[in-house]
Order: C-alpha cells, then sequence, then structure tokens
C-alpha cells in the first residue's frame, strides 16, 4: 500500500523512472557494458627468516585486485567503431583505497584501472589513456589475475624485490595495436611520464623550466597457433634529463614465454623475466649504492588442469637469481650487496566452478628469500609491509571466492 509521502514523491519517482529508462536505451544503442570482478577471501599472512627485523604472523579478510568498469563501441561505418573503457579498481574487503600493507593501493579509485579512449579499424586500433604496459601475461601465465589471489611474484616482471621496475598502468599513454595477421600481433606504447620507482620523476610534475623530456616505451609482441601461443613483452623508461645531478636513471624489462594447451583445460607454460635499473639515484641501504647498473633474471613454469568439468588444478615454481651490479658491501652472512638475492617460489592451488562466472578456491603461496633478498607480493597488493625484510619468507594460506559480471 501506498503512504501519502509516496503518493507525495510520484512525480519525483516517475522522472527519475523516465531517466533510468532513457539512459537503459541510450547504453544499449551504444553497446555500453557494465562489467567487473570480485575477489575476496580469508588468508594467513606469514613471513619469518628475515636476517634483521621481526616475524610477520597476520589473520585478515583480503580483496585480489577486484574492479568495476565501463566500456563501449560506437559503429561510425566503413569498418571503424569507436571505443571508451572506464575501470575503477574496487577493495570489497574495506569500502577504502588501502593496500593490506595500510599503503595507498594506486589502482584503486575512480578509474585508476585502464582507462581510455580510441579508434580502432582495418588498420589496427589506437587508444589513449591510463593503460596497461608491459606487465600482463594474457592466458599464457594466468593465474594471480583470472584464477586465484596471488602466483610467483615476479612473474609479471614489475618487479624482483630488490629490483622495482614499477612498470604496469601508464599514465598519459598513446598505444597502438596492430590487425592480427597469421595469429600475430602487437602493441606499441609512448608516454611523457614515467611510472614512479627510484629516481623516476613524472615530467609532468617537475619544477616550471625544468626538462620534459622523461620517455616511456613499450612492445608487446604476440601469437597463437593452436595449440601453441607465445608471446614477448618489452619495456624502457628514462627521467627527465636534469631530474638527477651527473645521473639519468633508466630502467627496463624483457619478458618472454610460451604455452602449450595440450588438452582443452590443460596448459604447461614457461616464462623468463629480465629487468634492468641503470644509474641509480637513490641507494638501497645494504644493496647497491647510487650510479650502479643493476640487472636480476628470473624464470618459471605454471601448469593448469581441468580435473573435471569443475575442478580446476593450478601449479607454478620460479627461480630468481642473484642480482648483478652492486658495488655496496654489507656485513654478515650477505656478503656483497648482489650476493644472496635469489629467490625461489611456488603456488599450488584448487578452484571449484560454482557456474561459468563464479567460483571459490584455496591456495597456498610461498617465497623462499635468499638472505639478502626481500621478493614479496606487492604486485596483487597482498604484502603485509611496505618493505620486506631482508631474508624474510613470505608465506599465503588462502580460500576465497572470485565473481565475474
Amino acid at each position: 500500500m501506498l503512504r501519502k509521502s509516496h503518493w507525495h514523491n510520484m512525480p519525483r519517482l516517475a522522472a527519475g523512472a523516465v531517466l533510468v529508462l532513457t539512459a537503459s536505451c541510450a547504453w544499449s544503442q551504444e553497446g555500453v557494458q557494465i562489467y567487473g570482478r570480485a575477489n575476496v577471501g580469508l588468508d594467513r599472512y606469514d613471513a619469518p627468516g628475515a636476517t634483521a627485523g621481526p616475524a610477520i604472523h597476520q589473520t585478515r579478510v583480503y580483496d585480489a585486485i577486484s574492479r568495476l568498469g565501463f566500456r563501449g563501441t560506437e559503429d561510425l561505418g566503413g569498418g571503424y567503431k569507436a571505443l571508451f573503457q572506464l575501470e575503477a579498481g574496487v577493495n570489497f574487503d574495506t569500502g577504502g583505497d588501502r593496500a593490506q600493507d595500510g599503503t595507498v593501493n594506486p589502482n584503486v579509485g575512480f578509474f585508476l584501472r585502464d582507462t581510455f579512449v580510441g579508434l580502432e579499424g582495418p588498420y589496427g586500433r589506437v587508444t589513449a589513456g591510463r593503460q596497461s604496459v608491459y606487465w600482463q601475461n594474457g592466458f599464457i601465465v594466468p593465474a594471480s589475475n583470472f584464477y586465484i589471489n596471488a602466483d610467483v611474484p615476479f612473474f609479471t616482471g614489475v618487479s624482483t624485490g630488490r629490483l622495482p621496475l614499477l612498470i604496469s598502468r601508464v599514465n598519459n599513454s598513446v598505444m597502438y595495436t596492430t590487425p592480427s595477421i597469421a595469429g600475430a600481433n602487437a602493441s606499441f606504447t609512448i608516454s611523457p611520464t614515467t611510472t614512479p620507482g627510484p629516481g623516476f620523476v613524472d615530467s609532468e610534475t617537475v619544477a616550471p623550466g625544468a626538462a620534459r623530456d622523461a620517455r616511456l616505451y613499450g612492445a608487446t609482441f604476440r601469437w597463437q597457433g593452436a595449440p601453441f601461443a607465445a608471446q614477448v613483452d618489452y619495456a624502457y623508461k628514462r627521467t627527465s634529463s636534469d631530474a638527477v645531478a651527473g645521473l639519468r636513471p633508466t630502467g627496463s624489462g624483457l619478458k618472454a614465454m610460451a604455452g602449450w594447451r595440450y588438452t582443452p583445460g590443460g596448459q604447461v607454460s614457461v616464462i623468463g623475466v629480465r629487468v634492468a635499473l641503470k644509474d641509480l639515484a637513490v641507494p638501497m641501504a645494504g644493496f647497491a649504492g647510487r650510479g650502479d647498473d643493476l640487472s636480476q633474471f628470473g624464470w618459471g613454469i605454471a601448469w593448469e588442469h581441468m580435473i573435471t568439468p569443475n575442478v580446476q588444478a593450478l601449479a607454478s615454481a620460479g627461480v630468481l637469481q642473484d642480482a648483478r651490479g652492486c658495488t655496496s658491501v654489507v656485513a654478515g652472512a650477505a656478503g656483497r650487496g648482489c650476493q644472496n638475492t635469489g629467490a625461489t617460489s611456488y603456488m599450488v592451488a584448487a578452484r571449484y566452478l560454482l557456474s561459468k562466472r563464479t567460483a571459490v578456491y584455496a591456495s597456498l603461496n610461498q617465497v623462499k628469500n635468499r638472505a639478502n633478498a626481500t621478493l614479496d607480493y606487492t604486485g596483487m597488493a597482498l604484502n603485509a609491509v611496505p618493505s620486506l625484510s631482508p631474508g624474510a619468507d613470505p608465506r599465503i594460506i588462502a580460500i576465497g571466492v572470485i565473481h565475474n559480471f
């Protein structure tokens, strides 16, 4: 039964209904889609074994890279279309913008994930905005992106712990993606804005009159010829020429991966990652000195298999070699700065598919750092502290639910 107050608000409710109906019709005509992912669970994070610093033990409710987005296209005729995407990071565990370590997550908020506008046609696609460069591995090594909470941390190539390349989503970027020919295509990106990292600055935030010649370049090459697939990623960034006296810090990342889909729902993949930082602007205590040229290499393997139509098994393992190029010396078991900076990591998990869009999972992720290594789950925003103590061995045992909409 409608109360008098409800009748009083009927004109306002009717107007709202008309607006909703009008918006729905417009969205349908323009092909706008609302989409997203919720990935939430309960985990136990432990990091014992540090050469200096306390052990960490936490039981947490976590969010693993949830998002909400809007995307759409408009047919322009002649094989061309306009397109856009607005994607926001969402923390379902708190509703705020903090990562598990208490710092601000730079990818949580409206619209801090991939957000761009562009044109697509017979000769490829051009987009401009805030876009993913270099770090995504697609379906070849997909576990942490699509299936569960986390994977071997250095597989994205964003950070090896000691070497923070930190190229993921890049502001002010222009990307061109070629058409696919014989199962192959490529993407090329340029940006006048470097991604934050030791000694790097944003060309838009330098002082008036200062050099604005910071640059970031990225290239991705993909090929798929069932049952095989391959991908190579390269990214390079440099800071402004007058940002650091006497130095011109640069960073680069290179990834190569290949996958074999040996059966529907079953795949084995291999990946290699190299990260390099040159003209290091900021010394890293107990590791590297100012002006060092550093590099580090890692490799690994990933496996996925549908045991039944509803049960999926996942596993991966990786080895990170010691870094090279350090000039600093630290006392004790760590020896010279680059010694004992390697690590090993593995993941085992199982998923039960409740539907095509919803699954529950249980996972174990483990990193074994050597005495002067600091590899952690920073790329997944699941690290417990901003800076892990050298030698600590982070482990995450988790149960969660993931829903795609």
